[in-house]
């Protein structure tokens, strides 16, 4: 089962039955409204989203560049949630850094044009947010998808 059915059984259906220019579509705007809502300003990932939004790929240095910015992000988040739980840091930014990690994530999965990291790249978006904002994430999909 993918992850993107784990949150959405029924969206992760209308995603596996859309067209690979669909798929794509579903996942780049996923990927825009997650830079948003994390308050992403990276010319990497405006990079990555431009690329996407003239339907290329990534090239091998940027998707490694990104994975490395995605590893970068993680760690600061893990950092930052054991400071957090040892009464050193906020839970806010943990959480912030952690959206900000699985947003690049994301990003990355949607540059590799493969019909099945669409759903990754989903999944990873709204991963990357509380229920509220998740719920919205893919309440966007889902409307990309019916146009």
């Amino acid at each position: 089962m993918s992850g993107l059915a784990l949150l959405s059984r029924e969206l992760d259906s209308k995603l596996q039955q859309a067209s690979p220019v669909k798929r794509r579509a579903a996942s780049l705007v996923a990927c825009k409204h997650a830079v948003a809502k994390a308050g992403i300003a990276d010319p990497l990932v405006n990079l990555a989203l431009e690329e996407l939004q003239v339907g290329r790929g990534f090239q091998p240095d940027l998707k490694a560049k990104l994975d490395a910015l995605t590893e970068k992000l993680d760690e600061e988040y893990f950092n930052l949630k054991e400071a957090a739980e040892e009464g050193r840091g906020d839970e806010k930014e943990y959480r912030r850094a952690f959206a900000k990690a699985r947003t690049v994530a994301a990003v990355s999965c949607a540059g590799d044009l493969d019909d099945q990291k669409a759903g990754e790249a989903i999944y990873e978006a709204a991963f990357a947010f509380e229920d509220d904002e998740r719920s919205q994430l893919l309440s966007v999909v889902d409307a990309e998808l019916g146009k």
